[in-house]
């Protein structure tokens, strides 16, 4: 027993000494990239004469900008500083033109817009933009519509894919019913859809028309967009498109239509061009010189992703939570040098509870706050928006959705099928509200459909109030009906259409500054105890015995909270 305990100790030992080497080998490689990034971050290459700005539209241009010590001085920048960039560049000297590569392009079709937009402003400089790419869909076609040139291989291996459109969504209850899971969606509002994959097997019709209208009225918006900037007649270029002509085929089918300029390949092209300075878009931008003592600035804050009440444990994950986003919030409204705020939303929704308490904190801020609709902000997304004084959003911004869901599945058949028999202790009525293994009783439901509707109302009143309407308009385009960005408009959910560099422009024109103001965006900062505790995380538990050496009683059970089963998806928008 005695040589037990000690060669137990002794395995502890050893444990903690791996352990210990492991942190410090990770601390001194965080004090040699935080040293690294202190000493090149001022380091701004110079732009050659007669460059080309490179845009490689397959990487990402996100919607947000998060302040971290690890990026190793990283060039990518935000979808922002790309419209950015190009505008600074219409009036440099040293920029010759842009070159778009357009495979694999992670725009979205309101993102597009307001590119194609910044790329015509940028047009009127008389300096060229091509583009170029060997696999085109209906965004990348779009893409290169905006350019003075474009370009494909003359190869029939490359890919033409453009078509009305497609939409595969899958629907789960035969695979539940399979399973043993019972998915009890509860929602208010019937177009509120959230979760039907769950309950059916096939989509309702309030999802299908509310689906099919946003799809034509997008396909539309493509086909005329598309026909405005290659002077094409709308109904050939839409025949041509239905009819299948331009699907599975290769680029000699777009330069026989007139859909494209050339079929080139790209070294052959850049020698005819005498291209030689090729300058990417993100080196451009760190180039830049921010004007930090502006007296009159505008702050740029970013909403993106799902609204969360705490943070994700994933720290690399987008999400928007209260403490996140007050924290930025407090940044601008406590500058004196900023007058208005700009807040850019980018969301599909979240937790109601998060959605109100960052409405009230736009609610309460002092200065101008103007919404930039992105390309969604729908549910809580667009219930954080009606706090802004001004809302815009582009033509193919999502926005809507004005309902409440709660999802709760149920695994009892699960459970039984693998031989698990679950017991339970409660004491009250309702202590088992949301437990995953309970039938769910018409009373139960009812309980939580009340909940929702409370809250579903307390939407209604907010948008009734943010937006000047009765609540009986309201409630005629609520009920989780989905809008595009001109729908919005037109409804009142919307004030004007118009993406992130028109807001910014409508907020300085309304606060009389013209063009003395500059722009400044609020970061997030990096959680880098977040950070650590992931990165960590594995090493703890293949070198921690703690987890088997503890004492197994009730009380740390239940201090861990390792017996009891908490809602998957609780309240939502």
């Amino acid at each position: 027993m005695i040589l037990l305990k000690w060669l137990l100790d002794f395995l502890k030992f050893v444990v903690r000494e791996i352990s210990s080497m492991i942190i410090k080998f990770i601390f001194l490689l965080v004090l040699l990239v935080l040293a690294f990034n202190y000493f090149t971050k001022n380091k701004k290459a110079p732009i050659e004469k007669k460059s080309y700005l490179k845009i490689d539209l397959s990487k990402e241009f996100n919607e947000t900008l998060v302040q971290s010590p690890f990026d190793f001085n990283s060039k990518g920048i935000n979808f922002y500083q790309l419209l950015k960039s190009i505008k600074t560049s219409k009036n440099d000297s040293n920029i010759q033109g842009i070159i778009l590569f357009l495979d694999d392009n992670t725009l979205s079709r309101s993102q597009i817009d307001e590119l194609g937009e910044t790329l015509n402003y940028f047009k009127t400089s008389n300096k060229p933009i091509y583009s170029y790419g060997a696999m085109l869909d209906n965004n990348s076609l779009l893409l290169s519509s905006y350019s003075t040139k474009s370009l494909m291989p003359p190869s029939a291996s490359t890919a033409v894919n453009i078509t009305g459109y497609n939409k595969d969504i899958p629907y789960f209850k035969s695979l539940t019913e399979k399973l043993g899971i019972d998915v009890n969606v509860i929602h208010v509002g019937d177009f509120k859809t959230y979760g039907e994959n769950y309950t059916r097997n096939e989509m309702s019709e309030e999802n299908r028309s509310d689906l099919k209208r946003i799809l034509d009225k997008s396909y539309s918006f493509f086909v005329n967009d598309l026909s405005e900037n290659l002077s094409a007649d709308s109904n050939n270029l839409n025949n041509i498109i239905l009819s299948g002509q331009l699907m599975g085929e290769s680029s000699e089918i777009l330069k026989n239509n007139h859909l494209i300029s050339s079929l080139k390949y790209w070294e052959d092209f850049k020698k005819e061009k005498e291209i030689e300075n090729i300058t990417d878009i993100g080196n451009y931008f760190s180039s830049l010189k921010e004007n930090i003592n502006s007296k009159n600035k505008i702050a740029l804050i970013y909403a993106d992703g799902e609204i969360n009440y705490t943070a994700s444990k994933n720290p690399t994950a987008s999400t928007i939570t209260p403490d996140k986003f007050i924290s930025a919030l407090e940044k601008a409204s406590s500058d004196e040098t900023i007058k208005g705020i700009v807040i850019r939303v980018n969301s599909p929704g979240g937790s109601a509870l998060a959605s109100d308490i960052i409405y009230n904190s736009i609610k309460n801020v002092e200065k101008p706050v103007y919404i930039s609709i992105g390309s969604v902000a729908a549910s809580g997304g667009y219930y954080i928006s009606t706090a802004g004084k001004k809302i815009f959003a582009d033509k193919n911004s999502i926005t809507g959705s004005i309902g409440v869901v709660s999802l709760i599945p149920n695994f009892k058949q699960l459970t039984e099928k693998v031989g698990v028999n679950m017991n339970d202790i409660s004491l009250g009525k309702f202590a088992d509200l949301y437990s995953l293994t309970t039938p769910m009783t018409p009373e139960r439901k009812e309980k939580i459909y009340n909940s929702n509707l409370k809250v579903y109302h307390e939407f209604l009143n907010r948008v009734a109030y943010g937006r000047n309407l009765p609540l009986e308009e309201v409630e005629k385009i609520a009920q989780g009906k989905v809008w595009l960005g001109e729908e919005g408009l037109n409804n009142g959910l919307v004030d004007s259409l118009g993406g992130i560099n028109k807001t910014i422009d409508s907020l300085a024109s309304d606060l009389s500054l013209k063009d003395d103001y500059s722009v400044i965006e609020i970061p997030y900062e990096e959680d880098l105890k977040a950070l650590f505790e992931s990165t960590l995380f594995p090493i703890q538990s293949i070198f921690s015995l703690k987890y088997f050496t503890e004492t197994k009683n009730i009380k740390t059970l239940i201090d861990r909270e390792e017996i009891f089963f908490k809602p998957l998806l609780y309240m939502s928008f």
